[in-house]
């Protein structure tokens, strides 16, 4: 935890001028990636897409050509776009500082949530929808360890 609120500190002089210290703009990030729960996240979004215009808030629904990200027995628009919150902002932070902030360790935890958040999608559902969601879930899980970047 010391290294990065070091590495926020010394990036902070780094980054083009911003209405929000780097170290409040990464605590969003990690906030709306992280902490918020998957059912309040699209307040989370509103309340700080004006606040912070500097964050990427774009999203492409986890651009699955196969499947797309909603189905018969899933639904994982939310965690994609959570997903999608956590990759871009991360990468942006890096590409701002050049410090690395978007690394294996980041980008298995933005992952894990994106795991986990689909999961929560699946519990409501019928027993057998939801096993079917499960799989959906970890499919998506096991394809974006392997081609997400």
């Amino acid at each position: 935890m010391g290294a990065v609120i070091a590495r926020v500190l010394v990036a902070a002089t780094l980054v083009a001028p911003s209405p929000h210290s780097l170290a409040q703009t990464v605590s969003v990030i990690e906030y709306g990636a992280f902490a918020t729960s998957l059912s309040t996240f699209s307040r989370f979004e509103k309340t700080y897409r004006q606040q912070f215009p500097e964050l990427d808030w774009t999203t492409d629904y986890c651009s699955s050509p196969l499947v797309g990200n909603t189905g018969r027995s899933f639904n994982f628009t939310m965690p994609c776009r959570r997903h999608d919150f956590g990759y871009r902002n991360f990468k942006l932070i890096s590409r701002m500082t050049g410090i690395a902030f978007w690394n294996s360790e980041q980008r298995l935890k933005v992952d894990n949530q994106f795991y986990n958040d689909m999961l929560t999608t699946c519990e409501p559902r019928g027993i057998s929808q939801r096993l079917n969601c499960r799989a959906w879930a970890r499919t998506f899980y096991q394809l974006v360890r392997t081609l997400g970047s």
